[in-house]
């Protein structure tokens, strides 16, 4: 499995019809507030239902975040299938999908954004989900390793420090994500450490963790590949 950085803001505006491999994963690293003309200048390729909820933000902030996350998939699901427009629906998971085009390859996507930052993600067939999570400053990382992480994830993030904490929500996020569980259910039934190697016990096999290098971000992919053992979680 390859993961492949894309490229950001400049590489978004310019790319023209995009390929992708059945063995990569292409991750788009845009930051959003950058290109705010862009985005309002382009919600009218928002669907009428995608419309309507960005309406409902309380915050020009939070609205412009929604409708770039939404934009970006959008538009790189256009350059990779070569269409038009993008019709979407969703799976029993709640988890949006594109609808099959006859003479088209089917891809998956996925957004993951932390403060100015969105990243999207294409990948052939094969599911997968990204994480992401800002560097910055939080005061009380070791009170929520200790309650969300195991207690030897908690024990590393008290000798380590909060980098390490952030790269352990991010492969965690990425994970529960991909198995389509959410937040919800907490994070400390299985463990990232040492590149996701043990595991409390064997939830769902086949996924593996993928760390994406972003400036300022602790960032992973989990992906689904059968027949692959290294990072297997």
């Amino acid at each position: 499995m390859e993961v492949k950085r894309c490229g950001g803001e400049k590489e978004f505006l310019s790319a023209d019809k995009l390929r992708i491999r059945e063995n990569e994963i292409h991750i788009w690293c845009i930051c959003w507030p950058e290109m705010t003309d862009f985005w309002k200048n382009h919600e009218y390729i928002l669907s009428e239902q995608e419309s309507e909820q960005a309406g409902k933000f309380r915050f020009p902030e939070d609205r412009m975040r929604y409708i770039a996350g939404k934009l970006i998939v959008r538009i790189l699901l256009k350059r990779y299938l070569d269409v038009e427009t993008v019709d979407f629906s969703v799976n029993e998971l709640g988890k949006p999908y594109h609808k099959e085009i006859a003479g088209k390859q089917t891809v998956n996507f996925n957004i993951s954004h932390s403060g100015g930052i969105h990243t999207g993600g294409i990948r052939c067939r094969n599911g997968y989900r990204s994480g992401c999570a800002g560097n910055g400053r939080m005061p009380d990382y070791r009170e929520i390793a200790g309650n969300f992480y195991t207690a030897e994830e908690a024990e590393d993030v008290i000798n380590e420090g909060p980098e390490l904490f952030f790269q352990y929500w991010a492969a965690k996020e990425a994970y529960v994500k991909a198995i389509g569980i959410g937040l919800g259910r907490g994070m400390d039934f299985f463990s990232v450490r040492n590149g996701g190697n043990y595991r409390k016990r064997q939830e769902r096999p086949g996924w593996h963790l993928y760390p994406v290098k972003i400036e300022g971000y602790a960032a992973y992919v989990a992906a689904h590949k059968k027949g692959d053992k290294s990072n297997e979680l």
